[in-house]
């Protein structure tokens, strides 16, 4: 997961600041409703419970893994638990000390935001760290017919976990995680196991950057970026071939929204792009509309295959069983080029770490651009600090000036269909800044 302490510093990322009001500086619950749009809004008192008309008790209905459409003009997206429209949905945001006063939490608040992102539709939000910060009326109704849903704001995923180990996960309709990776929620029994239950995530949000660095990357090398800066900093003059990416070849294995961001950038320079990925047939409209020149099944026979052919390897996969140490050391050591050059967007436990770095310590490839690591920081002293071929970036590739911008847009844009209102595609909108989704559904499964 995108770890809380890393993003910390990221928080105060200003939206525009709601109406001022009187606000909690501890995870003291915090409470804003928004009425239909007809309605005066309301903001319920801090720690009280939305009042609830008798009604049949809340029933969340059953949910496939299948991903969800996109929706037309006009229309909702289909799959999506939309409420009953005279219901109040209590929305209960697990956050973080430090993410609690932040801006976007603020502004989630805001009643006016909330209309306008919630379509009308009343909702009460309450912000907490714990379960002990969420009023015992909330987590002990089981018999409400209003729905709840719960939002992820980079807290601790126990709290979530303990919320719905609460009476109130019958009335639980919707999950959302805040960041693209759910490992560390799928970690809490409690939300794996809430079968019926719908998560989703902020897939989408950081593509853009994402692809970005991985372009950097390829240049950094192709470029000869750290000869050059060593020659600066000694003062001499240094002249020497540089490469071209027209024509160098990448294989993108995962490839899904980052994926397709790399490909974009890619294919803009002039590269061949080749993906895999577990189900190529998601990917038949890109090969089609050249965004991509091939997919294929992700498979060890098929890995080696393209990996022999890639003079860039670019890893987009989740951290899930089926992945770890899937790039393993005879992919490393027998198929990668001697001047093919590994980066990793994705997660580092899904590298063979050890023999990644005896690769390139006996040449067996050009380099590895790492945004990420199998350990986190990565400890004093270790072997891939002092490594000339090797560009390290901290796992910040996604970390943008506006990160908890992008990712609240994200809630905003799914909070839309949840209320059943139309929401733009982004495949077809062009906006590659946010390129999330209308409902992105996680497969608890699968692990993403």
């Amino acid at each position: 997961s995108r770890l809380v302490a890393r993003l910390a510093a990221a928080a105060a990322v200003a939206l525009p600041a709601p109406s001022s009001r009187a606000r909690a500086s501890w995870c003291a619950s915090l409470v804003s409703s928004a009425r239909n749009r007809h309605g005066a809004a309301r903001r319920a008192p801090a720690g009280h419970a939305p009042q609830s008309r008798p009604r049949a008790p809340f029933s969340p209905p059953s949910f496939s893994a299948a991903a969800m459409a996109s929706p037309g003009a006009g229309g909702g997206v289909p799959g999506v638990p939309v409420p009953a429209g005279d219901a109040t949905t209590t929305l209960l945001v697990i956050t973080s000390p430090e993410h609690r006063d932040g801006a976007q939490l603020r502004r989630l608040a805001d009643t006016a935001s909330l209309a306008a992102w919630a379509g009308g539709r009343r909702v009460d939000v309450h912000v907490g760290c714990s379960v002990d910060d969420f009023d015992a009326s909330i987590l002990n109704d089981a018999e409400s017919s209003d729905p709840v849903a719960l939002l992820w704001w980079f807290g601790d995923a126990k709290a979530m976990g303990d919320v719905l180990r609460k009476p109130v996960r019958s009335r639980v309709a919707w999950m959302h995680s805040g960041s693209a990776g759910v490992e560390h929620l799928l970690r809490e029994t409690a939300i794996k196991e809430s079968h019926a239950v719908p998560l989703t995530n902020a897939r989408g949000a950081f593509s853009a950057s994402l692809g970005e660095w991985a372009l950097f990357s390829f240049l950094w090398f192709n470029k000869n970026v750290q000869r050059m800066r060593a020659a600066q900093e000694k003062g001499e003059w240094m002249r020497a071939p540089v490469g071209m990416l027209s024509g160098k070849s990448v294989a993108i294995v995962g490839y899904g929204d980052i994926g397709r961001a790399v490909a974009t950038r890619s294919k803009s320079m002039g590269m061949r792009v080749v993906g895999l990925r577990r189900d190529p047939s998601k990917s038949e409209a890109d090969v089609e509309s050249k965004v991509v020149d091939a997919v294929f099944g992700l498979t060890k026979d098929e890995l080696r295959r393209v990996v022999k052919e890639a003079d860039f390897v670019v890893l987009a996969l989740p951290h899930t069983p089926e992945t770890e140490g899937l790039f393993s050391r005879d992919v490393i050591h027998d198929a990668m080029k001697p001047s093919a050059v590994l980066v990793n967007l994705g997660r580092g436990a899904v590298v063979d770490e050890e023999a990644l770095i005896e690769a390139l310590r006996d040449g067996k490839i050009a380099g590895a651009a790492l945004d990420v690591t199998r350990t986190e920081p990565l400890p004093e002293g270790h072997p891939l600090y002092a490594m000339k071929n090797v560009l390290l970036s901290f796992h910040t590739a996604d970390l943008t000036d506006d990160y908890f911008d992008l990712t609240l847009q994200v809630f905003a844009q799914h909070l839309r269909a949840y209320a059943g209102e139309p929401v733009a595609d982004p495949l077809q909108s062009g906006l590659d800044a946010l390129h999330a989704p209308a409902w992105n559904l996680v497969d608890k499964e699968k692990g993403y």
